[in-house]
């Protein structure tokens, strides 16, 4: 008789390859931050960038080494913690430990059927300021020193990036659906044009709009879906504005992303199934062959003699 015993899943390296769109919005973010410390006015602490990145890139490769037998690049961790470390103001570093660690918790954690639904910066954000007791707000939008040309720049690469991720359609989508709720705020008479269309100059919503919205696991993967997706959020958030509820815009997409899981069941009852976005080469370190043990029968009893 023979038994194979059970073998577990060989580990593997796991890097991204340079069309995942992870790598992309990795480069941007980078270039982003770098040219902030250097040459422009990002006040930003080095510290707490790098307190963010660590824990969550450690976190993250811990879980998947784990869960998966994998020693994977940890370049979703480094987006959520980069994202969070630039949006994020905060005078206690702790925050910047904690924030991250719920971004990507919120991964493996807060799932569907198919994969994860929130977005792991956009939560780790909002998770901040809702339980953060005052101690983290967002940064202002004037973190590069409110220089039109730097924001012209910054939105002009941002096209560039998303062109490039195929998200074009999600960006003017949300874009077009913030000015056009903006108009509407200032012709109810909630401000001027100024203040109605000023955020769109902003860091803030330059980082939401081009590093956090088109996020490939936690948007539509059509072209319809994605208009539909930022066309509400931008309503939602215009609604929010109107009420004057600060941080509106990570609260519309918050709730939005929550919705995903009945999103997902509605459009799997048509026979829609998302296709897998991330583009990875997962290389084996060490394979190990089944195990087969023999087990010979017991000898006849040969009796006494």
């Amino acid at each position: 008789m023979t038994r194979i015993a059970p073998n577990k899943e060989p580990w593997t390296f796991v890097v991204p390859s340079l069309k995942d769109p992870r790598c992309t919005i990795a480069a941007a973010l980078t270039l982003w931050t770098v040219l902030g410390q250097t040459a422009y006015y990002f006040n930003r602490d080095p510290l707490q960038l790098g307190v963010a990145i660590g824990s969550a890139c450690l976190l993250d490769f811990a879980i998947t080494a784990f869960w998966r037998r994998q020693l994977a690049v940890p370049l979703s961790a480094y987006i959520t913690a980069l994202s969070v470390g630039l949006l994020l103001e905060s005078y206690d570093w702790r925050v910047f430990v904690v924030a991250p660690i719920w971004g990507i918790l919120s991964k493996y954690l807060l799932r569907d059927r198919t994969r994860h639904f929130f977005n792991p910066s956009n939560f780790a954000i909002v998770m901040a300021l809702v339980f953060g007791h005052g101690l983290a707000s967002v940064a202002p939008g004037s973190q590069w020193g409110a220089d039109y040309r730097v924001a012209f720049v910054i939105i002009a690469l941002g096209l560039m990036m998303m062109t490039r991720l195929r998200q074009l359609d999600l960006t003017f989508a949300w874009m077009g659906g913030f000015a056009l709720m903006s108009l509407l705020r200032m012709a109810l008479g909630q401000g001027g044009l100024v203040f109605a269309l000023g955020p769109l100059t902003g860091a803030e919503f330059a980082l939401f709009t081009f590093s956090m919205l088109p996020d490939p696991k936690t948007c539509p993967p059509t072209r319809a879906g994605r208009i539909v997706w930022g066309l509400s959020i931008a309503v939602m958030d215009g609604v929010l504005r109107y009420l004057e509820i600060r941080y509106s815009m990570f609260y519309a997409l918050f709730v939005h992303c929550a919705m995903l899981p009945l999103i997902r069941a509605l459009a799997a009852r048509t026979g829609f199934q998302e296709t897998e976005v991330w583009r990875t080469l997962k290389i084996p370190f060490r394979t190990r062959p089944p195990i087969v043990t023999t087990i010979s029968p017991p000898a006849p009893d040969s009796g006494p003699g």
